[in-house]
């Protein structure tokens, strides 16, 4: 009986998200239309969106999170959810439904504990600053430190100058200066780790789980082939020239057509 109660609750299709509202959580999450939702807590679910709404819901209610998986461009995302999305839906087709399962069925799932919270922010270059949504005790210890671990090179030489002129006047009031200061990098760490990038130009891109900060580096790279990061093991990204004018001229006026170079073109 119970097994044809779940067969019934269950269906042939997936669902997507259709329309998001500026103050929706599927909007603080980064969410975008046609982004399809694959899973949750690493289930494949084909279980409607009423249900699904339901689920998140009691999230909210029991103070939890959960993994949410979601296709977006053939590549799978997983996010930490911890409310309903705020969000409208359609649904997929059974020829898509059965590709999407099929993709999933090989892709590697974690438990929750074992993943980790990355925010990504890029600017127009492809440039991006990927960073762990957590706080680092480092911050509240010792500032300059985790200034130079986040590579805010910038940040930090105005913090030495400003402190050595603290120091200068007055050892208390560097002293002072440097315990507000700590507190405040400590609760506020993120947010001015935002702020930073975002006085270099970059702007929020998307929000996601990874093991690593390697693996969180290679899904932005899949899904954005041309993202760069400042460090990181991947290589830099192969970028095709595209010739100039005169190079576009010196080909047309030969004689020598190559078929594999007007392919590339």
């Amino acid at each position: 009986m119970a097994e044809a109660e779940q067969k019934k609750s269950e269906s042939s299709f997936l669902i997507k998200v259709d329309k998001i509202r500026k103050k929706s959580y599927a909007n603080s999450i980064f969410l975008k239309p046609d982004d399809v939702i694959v899973a949750l807590n690493n289930q494949f679910y084909i279980y409607g969106e009423k249900r699904f709404i339901e689920e998140l819901k009691d999230l909210k209610k029991s103070n939890e999170r959960a993994i949410l998986t979601i296709l977006r461009n053939d590549i799978l995302i997983d996010i930490i959810v911890e409310n309903s999305l705020g969000c409208g839906f359609i649904t997929t087709d059974s020829n898509e439904t059965e590709k999407i399962k099929n993709q999933f069925s090989e892709k590697n799932n974690y438990d929750i504990d074992e993943l980790n919270e990355y925010v990504a922010m890029r600017d127009v270059y492809r440039r991006y600053d990927v960073y762990e949504n957590s706080n680092s005790l480092s911050a509240g210890l010792f500032p300059p430190l985790w200034l130079a671990y986040s590579r805010k090179w910038w940040v930090l030489l105005a913090f030495s100058i400003l402190f050595f002129m603290l120091f200068s006047v007055n050892f208390f009031l560097f002293l002072l200066g440097w315990i507000l200061t700590s507190v405040y990098c400590y609760k506020a760490q993120l947010n001015l780790l935002f702020s930073f990038s975002m006085l270099e130009g970059k702007a929020f891109s998307l929000k996601f789980a990874a093991k690593s900060i390697d693996e969180a580096h290679n899904l932005i790279r899949n899904i954005d082939p041309k993202s760069r990061f400042m460090y990181s093991k991947l290589a830099d990204p192969i970028i095709e020239e595209v010739p100039n004018e005169d190079t576009k001229k010196n080909e047309e006026n030969s004689n020598i057509i190559d078929e594999k170079s007007e392919a590339l073109v």
